[in-house]
């Protein structure tokens, strides 16, 4: 979960972006609309011109997914003055193929992919992240939280092995390394379920925490 060179901003009102709501921080929820799509795929965008400054692959068709309305994206937004911040975004797949990653069990598994969080804050929104992301498993019925990073630094500032150690940092457990179908040297980890009763009164969710054994808690919180 790197950072990128910019953000993009929505307006809503003070009291969030659904009105009479009391103001949240941050809220982490589904990214539908076209026009969100669009916004998530700008911040995708960006953060691709930022790795390919830096001498690495950004493949086109992460900016690509975001816009396909068949894919789960899920954003970490922040209310600040009226203004709607996306800091990040990712995707989310409930049923995932982890055969040939020797897990235990993919049945209670929620994987994410294309992870991406906005320009050099430093509120840490890859830590945020995080902490929805195992809080959230475990309200949904799930043991693991399942995602790649990218398997080497190409660039002369190491960035790729950083990566690792930040994501080391904020609990993600390194399984092992594989490839892409595409051929890109990755490295896989996961993230262990972990409730966190507090974290509501940080980050709103509006998520549905649904798994394919059906509804889990409720997602508003």
């Amino acid at each position: 979960m790197n950072t990128i060179t910019s953000s993009a901003t929505v307006p809503v009102s003070a009291q969030g972006h659904r009105g009479g709501r009391a103001t949240w921080v941050y809220e982490m929820r589904p990214v539908v609309a076209a026009a969100e799509r669009e916004v998530a795929a700008a911040l995708v965008r960006d953060r691709n011109l930022w790795l390919s400054r830096r001498g690495h692959d950004a493949p086109a068709l992460h900016v690509t997914a975001f816009r396909d309305h068949c894919a789960e994206a899920v954003g970490l937004y922040e209310e600040d003055g009226g203004e709607e911040i996306l800091v990040g975004c990712l995707l989310l797949h409930r049923e995932p193929d982890l055969r040939s990653w020797a897990v235990d069990d993919p049945a209670r598994a929620l994987r994410v992919s294309l992870a991406h969080t906005a320009p050099g804050r430093t509120d840490r929104a890859g830590w945020l992240m995080t902490l929805w992301l195992a809080d959230y498993a475990a309200r949904a019925g799930y043991d693991w939280v399942y995602a790649e990073a990218p398997g080497r630094g190409t660039g002369p500032d190491g960035t790729g092995g950083r990566l690792l150690g930040y994501l080391r940092d904020l609990g993600w457990r390194v399984l092992g390394s594989g490839r892409t179908p595409d051929g890109h040297q990755v490295v896989r980890v996961r993230l262990p379920a972990a409730a966190s009763p507090g974290l509501a009164a940080l980050i709103h969710c509006t998520v549905p925490a649904v798994t394919g054994r059906g509804p889990g808690e409720d997602s508003e919180r």
